[in-house]
């Protein structure tokens, strides 16, 4: 077994290389995404893409009960101190770049999912080909709570997994549901005990490691080709998150809520 670090991210390698996990490791943040998370995301990806001995590529969390919180809410507030608009539509092109690398990985990418999934976190795990939820996991696409749309590609991807009507419930509504209700709605492919995920997950590696690479690799190409991809619907997601930033409206909502954290924190 061999482990590499980054920043906010652990790297380590099952049977010989050909299982990698990436573990997301910022316990101070809730394990957030900020602009280094995502930038050493995409560093990491693009280093995994020419690896021939690479066969599953397992995407988790270093913390057993919070895969990420989400956004890091600094980066929304940094995108009031300059061109409002131009800055909020960039952030949105930079996830929404870095995790179609994810998506695109010639290999299959499984994301293990333990304790609370939120919003680009969400985002994240539906660009892997397999979901695996722990029996703390939670789900959520909660932007609209605070004034954004989703802006990594949860407009684009939400629905190809649970349905428009499904999709349109859980980003209206900001619901929060456990790893049963994503079971049943096409959220997660299956469920494990929390104490056990990542022996399963390793296990349902090796069955896949147990047959051909090639055949495996093609398979993904062509169900990709299956999926319908609508770039200009990913376009209009990068306008409209620098749209609603542009209103002064998230601002306004995100002051309010960490203003309501603080005062929790204080009691």
């Amino acid at each position: 077994m061999v482990m590499k670090q980054f920043s906010h991210w652990l790297v380590r390698e099952e049977d010989e290389g050909q299982i990698v996990w990436l573990l997301l490791n910022r316990p101070d943040k809730r394990n957030a995404f900020n602009d280094e998370v995502v930038e050493e995301l995409g560093h990491f990806l693009d280093g995994l893409r020419s690896n021939p001995n690479i066969r599953v590529l397992v995407i988790s969390s270093a913390l057993d009960d919070m895969f990420t919180a989400g956004a890091d809410m600094e980066i929304f507030f940094k995108a009031y101190e300059g061109d409002v608009y131009s800055e909020a539509v960039e952030i949105s092109k930079r996830v929404q770049s870095v995790f179609s690398k994810l998506e695109r990985m010639p290999f299959p990418v499984i994301s293990a999912v333990k304790g609370i999934n939120l919003t680009a976190g969400l985002e994240m795990s539906m660009c892997c080909d397999i979901i695996v939820a722990a029996d703390n996991a939670r789900f959520g696409q909660v932007e609209t709570k605070y004034g954004i749309i989703p802006g990594g590609g949860g407009t684009q991807r939400l629905i190809r997994l649970v349905g428009p009507l499904k999709a349109r419930e859980l980003i209206y509504t900001c619901d929060i549901i456990g790893a049963e209700e994503a079971l049943r709605i096409g959220l997660a492919n299956m469920i494990v005990p929390l104490s056990d995920i990542e022996a399963s997950v390793n296990e349902l590696c090796r069955r896949i490691i147990a047959n051909s690479r090639d055949a495996i690799a093609r398979s993904k190409a062509l169900i990709d080709k299956a999926i319908y991809v609508n770039q200009e619907g990913f376009a209009g997601e990068n306008e409209g998150f620098g749209e609603v930033f542009a209103s002064g409206e998230p601002m306004e909502r995100l002051s309010a809520f960490m203003s309501s954290r603080k005062k929790k924190k204080s009691r």
